[in-house]
C-alpha cells in the first residue's frame, strides 16, 4: 500500500466513512493511493457494516492496514516538516471510537498529535487478548497501553514472579 506511485491516484478514506462517519471529514483520515494500492485496500467486503458483529468480522475494516495507512501518512507529515493539526486533524470522536475498538476507555491517554495517537491506538495489542495472554502466563500489565519506548524490566527470580515485579517506564515516568 506504499508503492509510492504517482500515476492514476485516488483518495482514500483510511478509517471506512461507513464505519465511522464522524472520520468522513477528518484531514487525517485521507490518504492518496495510487489506484492498484487502492483496489487492494478495498479488497473483500466493502458494504455497510453490521455493527452487531465484531469489529472486522466482514473483512472491511481491517485493522492492520488502517495501522499501516496511518503509519505512512505519519511518517509522510514527518519528512515533510508538515506535522500539524490543520492537515492532519483526527477529532476527539475519532480518537476515541479507534481507542474503544482497541478495548480501551475512550479518555485513556495517548501521547503525540492527533495523527500519532491514530498511529499509536492500532499499534497496540487489543487490551483484552494482551490480558488474556499476560493472565496465561501469570502476570499482568494493567489497563495502560504498552507505549513505544517504554521500558520493562522483569525479575527471572521464580519467587519473586509477581505482578509486582514487573516494573514499567513510559515516556520517561516510571
Amino acid at each position: 500500500m506504499d508503492c509510492h506511485s504517482q500515476e492514476r491516484l485516488s483518495a482514500h478514506h483510511i478509517c471506512r466513512k461507513t464505519f465511522l462517519g464522524a472520520a468522513q471529514f477528518d484531514t487525517g483520515n485521507g490518504i492518496t493511493l495510487c489506484r492498484t494500492c487502492h483496489r487492494e485496500a478495498h479488497a473483500g467486503f466493502n458494504g455497510r457494516p453490521d455493527m452487531s458483529l465484531p469489529v472486522d468480522a466482514q473483512g472491511g475494516e481491517k485493522l492492520a492496514s488502517m495501522e499501516r495507512l496511518y503509519s505512512i501518512l505519519l511518517d509522510d507529515a514527518i519528512e515533510r516538516g508538515r506535522m500539524c493539526e490543520e492537515y492532519y486533524f483526527l477529532s476527539d470522536e475519532v480518537l476515541g471510537f479507534l481507542k474503544v475498538l482497541q478495548g480501551f476507555d475512550p479518555k485513556t491517554y495517548f501521547p503525540g498529535s492527533r495523527l500519532e495517537r491514530a498511529y499509536l491506538i492500532l499499534a497496540e495489542p487489543e487490551l483484552q487478548m494482551r490480558q488474556a495472554i499476560a493472565g496465561a502466563n501469570g502476570f499482568s500489565f494493567g489497563e495502560q497501553p504498552l507505549l513505544p519506548g517504554g521500558v520493562m524490566i522483569v525479575f527471572d527470580d521464580e519467587k519473586d514472579r509477581s505482578q509486582s515485579s514487573i516494573l514499567q517506564a513510559r515516556w520517561g515516568r516510571l
